[in-house]
């Protein structure tokens, strides 16, 4: 392994020449947790809580698809924020602040908006749909005497007696907020930091040195657990939280996406760090799956065998610190598979990374009602699950290739109209 001091002269030796290319590699993850929340998403009706929060609760639950659900809230939206903090670094610094301002307004607070008036009613009336198809509209808030009212009606009521203020949800969406936050966060504390220590890039030049060291240290699991789990006890839950029922920050999903965010603008400043991450993939991922399978069943196992009380102090603490082992080892094993062995130029990620922005935003409605459609049938969720992935994806790239990529909206979303047949 090359020493810290061979990755810090690697950085000013390339950083000029980084800064002018496009990472690939990192565009590539990007894409890659977008659309492992497609995934994500078509698994929720399968597991056996289901029936508590989603549209439809399938009548074929499925183990392996609750623990898959697990192990992919652990890592992938830590790994877009760390991403997205990476990519800020490099949009501010390449255009400046008031660019960087616009453009943040332009692809992400216009998306929010425009897509929370779009979506939310949609998904209103297909979460109605399934609690009426599952015979579960009390449940939802609606009278007992209203059962037999058509969904498209209910959903009209709903909006029109004005209980969508009450029950306001940011949706899936939640996410553009909590980058919005941090945007707001970031030029914040840019501002003091430069404006208290007078531009100092000495002290910048310290910060780097104590970056390089951790993400060159064979320990650098520990210290981001280290950190990481005493945010995760104040938690809700004992998973992170999405607080997509206020526009009022919720502190500990923003003090952990913001570690995350930072450490992403962090790295971009030292892109040869990179490597650090390709080097250890293969032990991280591993790590990640052994955490697994030891926060699905080790604490559950300890209270079965007696050798826990079920409220105990400690069993909190220890399920955060390897749940918080889990998120960084999937976080770093991913990042360092995709530079490792997708850091040159592909037209095919490259068309996929430009997609799935889109694909990401407008995939709910469609998984969520094809749910609703299979969620009484008659047959194993090794069948459903995998058709309701099939029928969803090609549906969300053709969307994509003919009514985004070409159009005002692709321009919106990634920046640029591109031509027809690319």
């Amino acid at each position: 392994m090359s020493s810290i001091s061979e990755l810090r002269t690697n950085t000013l030796e390339s950083g000029s020449a980084t800064e002018n290319e496009r990472f690939h590699s990192l565009d590539a993850v990007r894409a890659f947790a977008l659309l492992l929340g497609v995934v994500f998403h078509a698994a929720e009706s399968f597991t056996r809580g289901a029936a508590s929060y989603w549209a439809i609760a399938d009548r074929s639950p499925s183990e392996f698809l609750e623990v898959f659900r697990h192990a992919c809230h652990s890592f992938r939206l830590e790994l877009f924020f760390l991403i997205a903090g990476f990519f800020a670094h490099l949009l501010y610094h390449r255009r400046g602040a008031r660019e960087f301002i616009r453009n943040r307004i332009g692809r992400i607070l216009v998306p929010l908006v425009v897509g929370w008036v779009v979506l939310f009613p949609l998904l209103a009336y297909i979460w109605l749909l399934g609690a009426s198809v599952s015979g579960r509209l009390v449940q939802f808030g609606v009278p007992a005497e209203f059962a037999n009212t058509s969904p498209s009606i209910l959903t009209v009521g709903f909006f029109a007696s004005g209980q969508f203020v009450q029950r306001f949800d940011l949706t899936h969406l939640w996410f553009l907020h909590q980058l919005l936050v941090l945007y707001v966060l970031l030029l914040s504390v840019r501002f003091a930091w430069h404006r208290l220590l007078n531009r100092s890039r000495a002290w910048m030049r310290k910060v780097d040195r104590i970056v390089a060291a951790l993400w060159a240290s064979p320990w650098s699991t520990l210290w981001l657990a280290a950190v990481s789990t005493p945010i995760l006890m104040l938690m809700d839950s004992w998973d992170v939280d999405t607080p997509k029922a206020s526009l009022v920050p919720h502190l500990p999903t923003t003090l952990l996406f913001g570690f995350q965010f930072g450490l992403g603008w962090l790295l971009h400043r030292q892109p040869a760090l990179l490597e650090c991450f390709a080097r250890k993939w293969l032990s991280n991922l591993v790590l990640g799956v052994l955490m697994v399978l030891t926060t699905t069943r080790g604490v559950d196992g300890l209270r079965e065998l007696g050798w826990a009380s079920p409220d105990a102090p400690w069993i909190r603490w220890t399920y955060s610190g390897l749940y918080s082992l889990m998120m960084w080892g999937f976080v770093q094993g991913f990042i360092g598979w995709f530079v490792k062995y997708c850091r040159n130029p592909s037209a095919r990620w490259r068309y996929v990374a430009d997609s799935s922005y889109w694909i990401y935003l407008a995939h709910l409605p469609l998984v969520v009602w094809l749910q609703v459609l299979v969620g009484r049938w008659p047959l194993h969720w090794t069948l459903k699950f995998p058709l309701v992935v099939a029928v969803a994806t090609p549906i969300l790239f053709l969307s994509y290739h003919y009514l985004v990529r070409s159009t005002f909206i692709g321009a919106q979303l990634n920046g640029r109209r591109h031509p027809w047949r690319s």
